[in-house]
């Protein structure tokens, strides 16, 4: 919105009226156009109905930022199978459709910018997340190969695993021991992560698919 973008938010019904507070939030702060939607990205149908919907809102679609998650958190044998399932189902399969959907619209257009929000548990795992870090592994994987199918098109792909930040609600402790990995000694906070996001989103990006980058000052690699 900053960088004079015209949005469209989509997240799932439970959280339309956060959405719409976003909404109101940018429409005053930055005086874009913002619009809103409210579906089911784990089912075709409604994502293409959403992608439609954008196309009828926005006229094009020139970058797709997927971020949708849902939890997959806690000890491995207390994982029960319809956590897998919600956890793979928001944080992978939405993903794969948006960017079947989205990406074909692109690659009629021949340009095109697709970043998946994913993070350095897919690259570590973690025990207290095992369908977690499957999930984001899978994005990553998913990146890679969409790159691939969508290059010659014009359309790059990029994931964009983020570290720890200052919005996870940690424990004192586990706040404490992330910290004491992090060669900056501090949590990444939300302009860590939008910076490197609208970068990719940009022209100047335009020589890097396929690759994930890490915004998380070196955790993943001083862990």
């Amino acid at each position: 919105a900053e960088e004079g973008a015209q949005l469209y938010l989509q997240d799932w019904e439970e959280r339309e009226e956060v959405i719409e507070k976003l909404a109101t939030r940018i429409r005053a702060e930055n005086g874009v156009e913002v619009a809103v939607g409210v579906w089911d990205i784990t089912l075709g149908k409604q994502t293409l109905a959403m992608t439609e919907d954008v196309l009828e809102k926005c006229g094009r679609i020139d970058i797709l930022v997927n971020t949708a998650m849902e939890g997959g958190h806690g000890i491995l044998f207390d994982i029960r199978e319809p956590e897998w399932d919600l956890c793979i189902d928001r944080g992978l399969k939405s993903y794969f459709l948006t960017c079947q959907y989205i990406g074909e619209e692109m690659a009629r257009t021949g340009y095109g910018k697709i970043i998946n929000i994913t993070s350095i548990v897919g690259k570590m795992g973690s025990a207290g997340s095992v369908p977690w870090g499957a999930c984001r592994g899978g994005v990553d994987a998913l990146t890679y190969g969409l790159a691939q199918s969508l290059g010659e098109y014009g359309v790059r792909c990029v994931g964009l695993a983020r570290g720890a930040t200052d919005s996870t609600p940690y424990t004192e402790e586990a706040r404490n021991a992330r910290i004491a990995k992090i060669p900056f000694k501090r949590l990444g906070t939300e302009r860590d992560i939008t910076g490197p996001a609208v970068f990719l989103a940009t022209a100047e990006s335009d020589w890097i698919t396929g690759s994930v980058v890490y915004a998380d000052a070196g955790y993943a690699h001083a862990a």
